[in-house]
């Protein structure tokens, strides 16, 4: 059985990063990686991979012992942040290519990129003949292809674990929030009200996120929550691709990483919103009468992405 190191901003308790995290493990063990090393804040254990501190000496052992390094999915290579960030994923991908393992970026996006230091870094990465870069979105996409990058476009990772998600879950008659700060939503909950919504839910996609905000009664398991609900109203990425492959209305609010994303699937501009709470409860209106169904397309992408991994490994 082969080896692989498998990396990505996991076991800070973000929604987005665990499900991609997942996602990538059982696809690797899929592929007969029969020991997958990941570095986790404290070296915790997860998912049955062999965890390492994110920072421990050992980092440069299990790299060593690897086939293939693979970021597995999300926005790494940004400095809105901070840029120690940028720095210790460049890090993880230059020991990598020293030790001529073959880079994989998995459904991966990049930037914002604000430094013309984190700019050179990025081109110094994607721009190396070992790596290959599957983008989450078609912007990451160009960008690397401008770079002279091998590029591929690709969709995002979670959705192969969501794909294993067969359980059945009754609807509710529900709305739920997923909040970055406080926000006045009186005027959004009467628009939910004039369509026959009366439980309102806050969630949480992070732990740094809004945690309590009344009228709104604390959610449960957030996936659980999301496949449950009527709409969802987000100022985060994740909760939005759940609720567009569940087939769940939803208003994005606010959200650059999720507009780069779904342009690849429609052109609407109906489930985008600015943070302004009478915006989004006209934008609310409109999604509960006129949703998008783009299950079966992220379907489709996502296993065309993973049939793609498997022939480039097949190659290697």
């Amino acid at each position: 059985m082969a080896t692989a190191f498998l990396w990505g901003y996991y076991g800070f308790g973000n929604f987005g990063d665990e499900i991609m995290f997942r996602a990538c493990v059982d696809l690797l063990k899929e592929l007969d990686f029969g020991t997958i090393y990941t570095p986790l804040p404290d070296g915790k254990r997860s998912m049955g991979v062999t965890s390492v501190g994110r920072f421990s000496p050992k980092l440069i052992s299990f790299l060593r012992r690897s086939q293939i390094s693979m970021a597995g999915g999300g926005g790494l290579f940004q400095d809105v942040t901070s840029f120690r960030s940028i720095l210790y994923y460049y890090y993880l991908s230059r020991m990598s290519l020293l030790m001529k393992k073959p880079l994989i970026f998995f459904g991966n996006s990049i930037g914002p990129l604000k430094r013309t230091a984190s700019k050179r870094l990025v081109h110094e990465v994607v721009s190396h003949k070992s790596v290959v870069f599957i983008a989450r979105e078609p912007v990451s996409y160009r960008y690397v292809r401008a770079l002279g990058g091998n590029a591929w476009l690709g969709t995002d990772p979670s959705i192969l674990y969501l794909m294993n998600d067969e359980s059945e879950v009754k609807k509710e008659n529900k709305a739920v929030f997923f909040l970055k700060k406080p926000l006045d939503v009186s005027c959004v909950l009467k628009s939910l009200r004039e369509h026959g919504i009366e439980d309102f839910v806050l969630s949480s996609a992070f732990s740094k996120d809004c945690q309590y905000l009344p009228p709104l009664r604390t959610g449960g398991d957030v996936l659980e929550e999301i496949k449950s609900s009527s709409i969802v109203i987000t100022e985060r990425f994740h909760p939005a691709l759940v609720a567009a492959y569940f087939e769940v209305p939803f208003v994005i609010v606010d959200c650059q990483k999720a507009r780069r994303f779904f342009r690849k699937y429609t052109e609407e501009e109906f489930f985008f919103s600015r943070r302004d709470p009478l915006e989004i409860s006209l934008k609310v209106s409109k999604v509960l009468k006129k949703r998008l169904s783009l299950k079966e397309k992220l379907k489709e992408d996502a296993m065309e992405m993973k049939e793609f991994l498997k022939d480039t490994l097949r190659r290697w």
